[in-house]
């Protein structure tokens, strides 16, 4: 067979092949649909794949320019941060029952007082 014949073979074959691959069908099955021999697909599958591993393995490896980049460093202050300071809670009221004590302020809200009774009447 000449150049230019299995040039266009070549060709043909490519088309089909990228056919059946986009169908997400079975080879086999797809070949059956549409009329192909299976053995010619896979034999001239061979071949396409054989002639693109001959030209991969002929192109030039691409070399890999590492460039170093220089590593610096910052120094960063440390923030200062305003120290709070808070006054000790004086509590206005202490309640102690057995291993419990709750220490109460007369800023306290109603609906605490009432949650924290119903939970010294729980126990």
């Amino acid at each position: 067979m000449d150049k230019v014949t299995h040039q266009v073979r070549c060709e043909q074959w490519t088309k089909i092949i990228n056919e059946c691959l986009a169908s997400g069908m079975n080879k086999t099955a797809w070949c059956k649909a549409n009329g192909i021999s299976d053995k010619s697909f896979f034999y001239w599958q061979r071949i396409l794949r054989n002639e693109a591993y001959a030209t991969a393995k002929h192109l030039p490896v691409p070399v890999e320019t590492k460039k170093e980049t220089p590593v610096t460093f910052v120094e960063l202050k440390p923030t200062t941060t305003p120290t709070i300071t808070c006054s000790e809670f004086q509590p206005d009221i202490i309640i102690r029952k057995k291993d419990l004590v709750i220490e109460v302020s007369n800023n306290a809200s109603a609906e605490l007082l009432k949650h924290l009774g119903g939970i010294l009447h729980a126990e």
